[in-house]
């Protein structure tokens, strides 16, 4: 693990006599430490404010010992973590021990080596930043495990969602079917009933009949409409979401791009303009399913990354030699440099916690690389986001 000790770390030094703090000085800054002086207990308090990486301390001192300074010192939450090294004349055991056990990281009996003094401050510092660095990991891990958990509570949500789905499609389907036929069936009364109608509606001096019996059939019409686009997007979502193993088939391209767009038809503002340049009789041997969802996927990215702004997303597929080529651009937001590499790994996302999961572009991959295919960023496209899909022609598309 690389320890970041900063080019300089500052060191307090303390003692009473003045001729032990130049030598400590002629010791230390040669060696690239910054030095802070007090020649007291209380002194060295202040100047333990300053946050200074370690504190050499001399025990026998008047007034204030170096002992009753440690206490005060790993007493005030702001300087409790500061490695106190205790320099001391004193050699009995009793000493030692003591100094160690009020908070003292290491204990150095004067006179001292100088190469000695200089390569313990520097195993300390080590120590504390050491330290430093695995507190700051340890909680980077534990956001990490924190988001990671929401993200696959999230996942196995839609997974779950993708379970019920045809159950859903089904109750939907139900009433839908019985509104179409009962608006057919109305359809039919009224074919009886319009010609009544018309032989009064000169009768109605306020031209309301009339307004009625004109209206009525594009109201019937309309409302079979409906029921249609219903039914449309309730077996789109039955195919989205349907779970199980690959099943594929000759399928237009055009049907399953027309299929991912029927789908997020909720969120295609009329800001946004979907330009498709793919030929009808472009066919793709693949999972319906599954290649559905890799568009309802990226566009749905590219009207993230369009934000409610006016812009385009365009779509552009052909037929080169043994591939077919797949590209989908939009005049959105981009995706920034610094994420380029990481945009198909599981989990990352530009999106912030509460708009992405992070799965979206980790699903396409994988369902395309399914499909023996492959998808990458197009890195050269001067604005928006571009990406490039190859598909293998088979010898039932060749």
């Amino acid at each position: 693990m690389e320890i970041n000790i900063p080019s300089h770390p500052t060191i307090l030094i303390v003692d009473d006599v003045p001729i032990n703090l130049k030598v400590l000085r002629a010791h230390l800054e040669p060696a690239g430490y910054y030095v802070l002086e007090a020649g007291s207990g209380q002194e060295a308090l202040v100047q333990a404010e300053k946050h200074p990486d370690l504190i050499l301390l001399d025990i026998m001192m008047p007034d204030m010992d170096g002992i009753e300074t440690c206490k005060n010192l790993k007493n005030n939450p702001s300087t409790a973590d500061i490695p106190v090294i205790f320099l001391s004349a004193l050699t009995d055991p009793e000493s030692r021990t003591g100094a160690l056990a009020i908070g003292g990281v290491d204990f150095i009996i004067k006179p001292f080596d100088e190469e000695e003094l200089v390569a313990r401050v520097k195993i300390h510092l080590t120590l504390r930043y050491q330290k430093i660095q695995l507190e700051k990991y340890a909680a980077e891990l534990e956001q990490m495990v924190d988001d990671r958990t929401r993200q696959l509570v999230h996942a196995d949500r839609l997974a779950t969602l993708g379970t019920f789905s045809a159950g859903m499609a089904h109750e939907i389907n139900n009433p839908n079917t019985f509104i179409a036929g009962n608006v057919q069936v109305l359809q039919l009364y009224w074919q009886a009933a319009e010609p009544i109608l018309n032989k009064y509606v000169h009768e109605d001096t306020t031209g309301r009949l009339a307004k009625m019996t004109h209206q009525i059939k594009h109201v019937f019409d309309d409302m079979l409409e409906g029921s249609r686009r219903i039914s449309t997007i309730v077996n789109s979502l039955k195919t989205y979401a349907r779970q199980g193993g690959v099943s594929k088939e000759n399928v237009k391209l055009l049907a399953i791009i027309d299929d991912a767009l029927k789908l997020l038809q909720h969120r295609m503002k009329k800001s946004i303009t979907i330009k498709k340049n793919v030929p009808l009789d472009l066919i793709v041997h693949c999972d319906f399913q599954s290649l559905s969802q890799v568009f309802v996927n990226l566009l749905n990215n590219s009207v993230d990354a369009l934000d409610e702004q006016p812009g385009q997303i365009e779509i552009i597929a052909e037929k080169k030699l043994d591939q077919i080529h797949i590209q989908l651009n939009d005049t959105g937001s981009g995706i920034p440099d610094r994420c380029v590499d990481k945009i198909f790994d599981p989990f990352f996302t530009t999106k912030g916690k509460a708009r992405g999961t992070g799965l979206g572009l980790s699903i396409v991959k994988g369902i395309i690389e399914k499909h023996d295919g492959s998808i990458e960023l197009n890195k050269s496209a001067t604005s928006g986001a571009s990406f490039f899909i190859t598909l293998p022609l088979t010898r039932q598309t060749q």
